[in-house]
């Protein structure tokens, strides 16, 4: 009997040491987490900050429009548009990968509206670079309603 009672007595002597070592790891805690009166508020923002134009980025709608149609890279996504319905060969893997760095070059310097638009273009090409199948029309769809967004917003084309 003596065993199991300093097995007890054991098992108390565990459990009080862990149970005090938890309360000092929730007061270290404690210490790393701002008080109430320590968090900083956000500063307001000053009427020339509010009434400041946001960039939107180097190039504006048309001239987005411009950059993605007059080039190769629609002919190369129209082209390659049918792949992605399929797991990518080693070819194919290479062009959907240029089409999609190509989309991101222009996205990088694109107006918001247009940032929507070939990112819905490129999406596709990036599920079958994952591995993904995707679909066709989704490409199609995608460079028609940004034509559309283009066409409205004055480009020539």
């Amino acid at each position: 009997m003596s065993t199991s009672k300093n097995w007890g007595a054991a098992a108390l002597v565990s459990c009080a040491l862990l149970l005090s070592g938890c309360s000092a790891l929730e007061d270290m805690a404690s210490d790393f987490m701002p008080s109430g009166e320590e968090v900083q508020q956000e500063a307001e923002p000053t009427p020339d900050a509010v009434e400041a134009p946001v960039s939107t980025g180097k190039y504006s709608l048309v001239e987005t429009c411009n950059a993605f149609f007059s080039g190769a890279l629609v002919q190369n996504i129209g082209n390659l548009a049918p792949a992605v319905a399929a797991p990518l060969d080693e070819e194919r893997t290479g062009q959907a990968s240029g089409v999609s760095k190509g989309i991101g070059l222009i996205i990088g310097e694109a107006d918001e509206v247009s940032i929507a638009h070939l990112e819905a273009v490129r999406a596709p090409f990036d599920q079958a670079l994952d591995g993904s199948i995707a679909r066709p029309k989704a490409v199609q769809k995608a460079v028609g309603d940004y034509q559309t967004a283009c066409k409205e917003a004055g480009w020539k084309g």
